[in-house]
């Protein structure tokens, strides 16, 4: 089988040509496609957890640790500790945060207007479908 047929590889394609595009898209703005997303998950949450954005975002809590320093050296975001438990730090996000993920969420249209584009309503709901169930299966415990 040739690998580039694979669905892993056209995946990664995919994957790898919509990064690329976002990560020039968003540069304009001195951040970084992962420092949006890590934006948006907090916008969408106020006061979640960092382990609970390294899940959402599917990266690791290392990495988003990095992200998180930076973006509160920034002034983009703020952490406290948790009241419940000690360990954990909750993420707000700062006015200035606020005001930087919307205007990184209007720049975002045109990335998803051009995705969208690609592709059917109707095929859209499988192939998410589809994407869901492939996380699953591959996050399964091997036998």
């Amino acid at each position: 089988m040739d690998i580039d047929e694979t669905i892993p590889m056209r995946l990664r394609r995919a994957y790898l040509t919509i990064h690329r595009n976002a990560q020039e898209h968003f540069s304009q703005f001195g951040v970084t496609v992962d420092q949006y997303v890590l934006l948006s998950v907090v916008a969408d949450e106020e006061g979640v957890i960092q382990s609970e954005i390294s899940r959402r975002m599917a990266s690791d809590i290392n990495t988003v640790g990095a992200m998180l320093k930076l973006l509160e050296e920034e002034k983009l975001i703020r952490r406290t500790r948790c009241p419940d438990d000690g360990r954990a730090r909750r993420v707000y996000l700062t006015a200035k945060g606020a005001a930087m993920q919307k205007k990184l969420l209007k720049a975002a249209e045109a990335i998803h207007e051009a995705i969208d584009h690609c592709i059917s309503k109707s095929s859209k709901e499988k192939l998410l479908h589809t994407l869901d169930q492939i996380c699953a299966e591959m996050t399964r415990p091997t036998k």
